[in-house]
């Protein structure tokens, strides 16, 4: 699926509720391979931004975020749990 959120709002007015069961479902599955495209973009934006020796704190008041959130983006940290396991890759 190219776009999970394509056509999302035209959902609820599919009549067969196993279709737009199905429906739904695909795009669900579509997430996360998403989610993890903007995950590498956001941190190599991030990485970008401290190559032009912005600090943390002058990354997290860009982006609305605590300087801490940004310090787990550029490590490729998630934002769930303590400790925050490693997923995001630069590379």
């Amino acid at each position: 699926m190219e776009n999970p959120l394509e056509g999302i709002d035209k959902l609820d007015r599919i009549k067969d509720p196993a279709e737009r069961a199905r429906q739904a479902g695909q795009r669900l599955l579509a997430i996360p391979e998403f989610q993890e495209r903007l995950r590498k973009i956001r941190q190599e934006a991030v990485a970008e931004m401290r190559a032009q020796r912005l600090s943390f704190a002058q990354i997290g008041e860009q982006l609305g975020l605590h300087r801490n959130r940004v310090q787990q983006i550029a490590e490729g940290r998630s934002g769930g749990g303590k400790g925050g396991a490693r997923k995001e890759t630069s590379e």
